[in-house]
């Protein structure tokens, strides 16, 4: 598996109603726009697990190789439809972004 350099997370929620929608969307919608971008790399969710609250129900992880990959994402046209996509959607699908944050490895460690 590819060791990429720089990530950025996005934690988000949905509705309980709404999250079947929600989570069919992301995967047949907004993945695919979100890949129109050359320098988006890999792209992995997670669910949180057990009744603890405290956390976002979901974790997007986006994967450049660069700083500068990652820097001239949010400047892209398929950054700039998939925004408007979940803009036009966000009501219905009960979608919340809780926070976003972009990271650079320091070093990585395998067993």
């Amino acid at each position: 598996m590819p060791n990429y350099k720089m990530i950025q997370i996005v934690a988000s929620e949905s509705t309980p109603d709404k999250e079947a929608g929600f989570n069919k969307w992301y995967t047949e919608v907004h993945l695919p726009m979100l890949f129109a971008y050359e320098g988006v790399k890999q792209a992995s969710r997670y669910q949180r697990i057990g009744d603890d609250e405290q956390g976002a129900k979901f974790l997007a992880i986006y994967e450049f190789e660069t700083k500068e990959a990652m820097a001239a994402f949010p400047e892209s046209d398929a950054f700039a439809d998939a925004i408007e996509d979940f803009e036009n959607n966000k009501e219905a699908l009960g979608f919340t972004a809780k926070w976003v944050a972009s990271y650079e490895l320091l070093r990585s460690y395998e067993k």
